[in-house]
C-alpha cells in the first residue's frame, strides 16, 4: 500500500467519506469534548458543527513538549526533548529517543518504519511520518476546505477566513516536514481511493514555494488580530506572515541554498534536498518577509511582553517568563496546545505535558556549554575581561543575563520557595534531574501547584522575538554585513531583559554568530536551536564536546567540577546525512516515488 493511501485514508483523522458515511468530530474549541458520530451532511449543515471539525484539525498542530503517553504524535522521541540533540541540553533518560537512537548511532531509515513495538522505532525518532500528525492534519484541513461551501448559515467572508485557517494548518505541517526532510510529495486535496496517489517528491524549492504561497493566500483572508480572548490560538495574518518568514529563512540558509549539496546522492541530483545553486535572492525574500511581519505586527499592537510591575531583574525575569508561557500575550504569533489546563498532579494523564514527568528522569538536562552562552547583565560575554564574571561556584551565576534564570535552574537560585540545592534529590525529584548540574526550568517552572501545576498552558510555536532575530540574520546576509536596522532588531530583544545593545562594528561572520547565539538564549527549548544548527550545516557544534557540572556536597558545602557530558555518536562519527531525517525504508521500497534522503540509502 502506498504511503499516501496509508496516511491519507487510514491514519488520517477521518476515513474517506461520502454523504452517507460517518465520521468523528475533532476537538471542539481547541479542547477535547466527547466524540459525537454524525453524517457529513450534518457536519456541514451548521457553522457551529463545521467549526468543530476545523478545531479538530487545529489539535493536530505540532507541539514541542512531550504531551502524551503511548503511540501518539506528541510523544515523539519517547518523551525526550529535541534540544537534547544539540549543545543546549543532554538527556540522561536512558529509555528516551535521544539515548536509544541518536546518542549511540542506532538511528537509520529502518528505525522510521512503523510496526510492532513502537518503542523500537517510530515513536523514538524526532519526526516520524507515521506517528506525527502531519498528514492527518493536512487531510482534515483539505476535507474542510472542500466542504465548507455547503454550510448555509455563514457569511462568505467568514468562510474565507475559515478556509485561510485551514490553509495555515496545511502550511504549518508542511513547514515541519520540509525542515526534517526537504522536498515532499505535494498534496493539494483530500485524496480518495479512486485517485492516483503515486505522488513523487517535489523539489526542495517547489516545496518551499508552495508553503510560501499557502501563507500568502491565508494572510489575505485572515484578521490581523483576534479580539475575542475566547478565540485565542486561532490563526491571524501575523501568524501567516510569521510562518512565511520562518520557512523562507530556512530555505535561504546554506543547507539547501549553496553552491554544492550537503551530501551526494540521488535526492541531491534530483534537487530534492538542494536548490541546485546558491540563490542570494532568497535571503532578500527572507528579509522582506520578516520585516513585513514586523511592520504589520507592530502596527496592530503586537510587541514584546513588557507588563511586569516589578523592578530590576525581577521585572525582566517575569516579562521573559510570561512571554513564552502565558496564552493571549502580544508576542505569540502561533500558539498550539493539547489541553487547556495542566492537571494538579505531576503524573496527570496522557493529554497533559508528559514532559513534566520525564524531566526529573533526565531529559532536558541543560549543559554548562549552554549556560555559558548567557553573558552578564551588563551585556558583555563572560569571556570578556571587562565583564566582571567570577568563575567561582556559585559566584559564576551572579549578575547574569536574566533569561538564564528563567530557562535553567542554577544552584542557589530560588526554586520551590527556597535556594536551590541541586544535590538534594528531594528537591530535584530524581538523581538524573540535575545530573548536568542544572535543571530545565523553562515550561516547568517550579513543577508545583504554586507555579505550573493546574495552570492554563500553550506551546509558543512561533514568537515575535524569533522574527526580529530572523530579520537581523537575513539582513546581515543580504548586505554582506550588519546594518543599523539589523542591529536594531537584535537590540529590541535584548532590551526586553535589560541588556544593552550588541557590540557594534562586528563583521558579517561575527554578527551571524551573535544572532545565532541570541536565538539560542531567547528561544532555548523552543525547538529553534536544532534547525539553526542544521540549516547552517554546523558540523562543528555536533562534533564538539559539551560541558556539564558534577555537583557534590561535603560537610554541607556544595562544590562543582566541570566535566564533559557523555560522549555522543556524532562527536566522532559525524556525517552531513544527519542534517535531515530518513524516509522509512518500507515506503522507499514500494517504488512509487519516495527517493531516500542522501546518506540513508543503505
Amino acid at each position: 500500500m502506498k504511503i499516501f493511501n496509508y496516511i491519507l485514508t487510514v491514519v488520517g483523522v477521518l476515513a474517506i467519506f461520502s454523504s452517507c458515511e460517518k465520521l468523528d468530530f475533532g476537538n471542539a474549541a481547541l479542547e477535547a469534548p466527547p466524540t459525537v458520530s454524525v453524517t457529513v451532511d450534518t457536519v456541514f449543515s451548521k457553522i457551529e458543527y463545521a467549526e468543530q471539525f476545523l478545531w479538530g484539525a487545529y489539535t493536530s498542530l505540532p507541539h514541542g513538549i512531550p504531551a502524551a503517553n503511548g503511540d501518539e504524535a506528541n510523544a515523539q522521541l519517547i518523551w525526550d526533548n529535541l534540544s537534547c540533540l544539540t549543545d543546549v541540553a543532554h538527556s540522561f533518560m536512558t529509555w528516551g529517543g535521544c539515548a536509544r537512537f541518536y546518542y549511540v548511532g542506532n538511528y537509520s531509515a529502518v528505525t522510521e518504519n512503523h510496526g510492532g513495538n513502537v518503542w523500537n522505532g517510530a515513536l523514538g525518532t524526532k519526526y516520524n511520518l507515521y506517528v506525527a500528525n502531519g498528514w492527518k492534519g493536512i487531510r482534515q484541513a483539505y476535507l474542510f476546505i472542500e466542504n465548507i461551501d455547503k454550510v448555509p448559515d455563514a457569511t462568505e467572508a467568514y468562510k474565507k477566513q475559515l478556509i485561510a485557517e485551514a490553509k495555515m494548518i496545511i502550511a504549518v505541517h508542511y513547514t515541519e516536514m520540509y525542515r526534517h526532510y526537504g522536498g515532499l510529495p505535494w498534496v493539494d486535496k483530500a485524496y480518495t481511493v479512486a485517485d492516483d496517489t503515486n505522488l513523487p517528491r517535489s523539489t526542495a524549492r517547489e516545496t518551499l514555494d508552495n508553503i510560501v504561497a499557502l501563507c500568502d493566500e491565508a494572510a489575505t483572508d485572515l484578521p490581523v488580530t483576534i479580539t475575542d480572548p475566547n478565540w485565542d490560538g486561532r490563526f491571524t495574518r501575523v501568524s501567516a506572515l510569521g510562518l512565511k518568514a520562518r520557512v523562507l529563512l530556512f530555505g535561504a540558509s546554506p543547507l539547501f541554498n549553496d553552491d554544492t549539496p550537503f551530501h551526494p546522492g540521488q535526492a541531491s541530483e534530483e534537487l530534492l534536498v538542494w536548490h541546485g545553486a546558491k540563490d542570494n535572492s532568497l535571503w532578500q525574500d527572507a528579509a522582506d518577509a520578516a520585516v513585513e511581519l514586523i511592520n504589520v505586527a507592530e502596527g496592530a499592537g503586537y510587541g514584546l511582553y513588557n507588563k511586569s510591575t516589578k523592578t530590576g531583574v525581577d521585572k525582566y525575569r517575569e516579562d521573559f517568563r510570561r512571554a513564552y508561557y502565558d496564552r493571549g500575550n502580544d508576542e505569540i504569533l502561533i500558539s498550539t496546545r493539547v489541553t487547556f489546563r495542566l492537571a494538579n498532579t505531576i503524573w496527570g494523564n496522557k493529554n497533559i505535558y508528559f514532559g513534566m514527568n520525564s524531566t526529573p528522569w533526565g531529559t532536558g538536562g541543560p549543559t554548562n556549554t549552554f549556560v555559558e552562552m548567557f553573558g552578564m547583565a551588563n551585556g558583555l560575554p563572560i569571556t570578556d575581561p571587562a565583564s566582571g564574571y567570577n568563575p567561582g561556584f556559585p559566584e559564576r551565576y551572579q549578575n547574569r543575563d536574566p533569561r538564564l534564570y528563567e530557562t535553567v535552574v542554577v544552584h542557589g537560585d530560588m526554586y520551590k520557595g527556597a535556594p536551590a540545592d541541586l544535590t538534594n534529590v528531594d528537591i530535584t525529584g530524581h538523581a538524573n534531574s540535575a545530573k548536568s548540574g542544572y535543571i530545565m526550568r523553562k515550561f516547568w517552572l517550579d513543577r508545583n501547584t504554586a507555579t505550573s501545576l493546574g495552570s492554563v498552558v500553550q506551546y509558543p510555536y512561533l514568537r515575535l522575538p524569533e522574527v526580529y532575530l530572523s530579520a537581523a540574520e537575513a539582513l546581515n546576509e543580504v548586505n554582506s554585513g550588519p546594518t543599523a536596522e539589523a542591529y536594531s532588531y537584535v537590540d529590541k530583544v535584548r532590551a526586553r531583559v535589560g541588556l544593552p545593545g550588541l557590540q557594534t562594528g562586528l563583521s558579517q561572520a561575527e554578527f551571524r554568530e551573535a544572532v545565532l547565539e541570541e536565538r539560542t538564549k531567547e528561544l532555548g527549548y523552543e525547538q529553534v536551536r536544532w534547525f539553526d544548527l542544521v540549516r547552517w550545516k554546523r558540523e562543528d557544534r555536533f562534533t564538539s564536546a559539551y560541558s556539564m557540572l558534577n555537583l557534590t556536597k561535603n560537610n554541607g558545602v556544595v562544590s562543582a567540577e566541570e566535566v564533559n557530558t557523555p560522549t555522543r555518536f556524532l562527536q566522532s562519527n559525524f556525517s552531513p546525512k544527519w542534517y535531515l531525517s530518513a524516509f522509512p525504508t518500507d515506503e522507499v521500497n514500494k517504488g512509487y516515488g519516495i527517493v531516500q534522503n542522501p546518506g540513508w540509502e543503505q
